[in-house]
């Protein structure tokens, strides 16, 4: 197996590909083909300035914009947009865990060794093992 490389790692020319059948194909849905289509960037106009912008971005704007402009439909699908997307970034958050008594006492165990390591090690003082 290492014949077919050369002193620095790479691959000597001429020698069996170590991966004959390439890379595999991108696996290709309707979950992917929605997300490239709303992924593609357009130019829009805003505020009087050319911006690219995707189409997700351009679609929730406009949701958003009738919802607050009194059309229901939208709100609505814009509130329900929103809340599964705050507990979407709850469930993702990374909450600390919780110190219990028994922590907080191993914790100043700790504290007090160290605070005793480098007490010892001042000049003038006694090791107290």
């Amino acid at each position: 197996m290492n014949d077919i490389r050369d002193n620095g790692g790479r691959f000597r020319a001429g020698s069996p590909s170590p991966n004959p059948h390439g890379r595999p194909k991108k696996v290709s849905g309707v979950d992917a083909s929605v997300m490239e289509a709303l992924s593609a960037k357009i130019i829009v106009n805003e505020q009087g300035r050319r911006r690219r912008r995707s189409k997700l971005d351009i679609t929730a704007a406009q949701i958003a914009n009738k919802g607050a402009g009194g059309d229901l439909r939208a709100a609505r699908m814009a509130l329900d947009q929103a809340r599964k997307a705050e507990e979407r970034a709850e469930a993702h958050a990374v909450r600390a865990p919780v110190m219990t008594q028994v922590d907080h006492a191993i914790i100043a165990r700790v504290v007090a060794r160290i605070e005793q390591i480098i007490l010892a090690r001042e000049p003038g003082h006694d090791a107290q093992d």
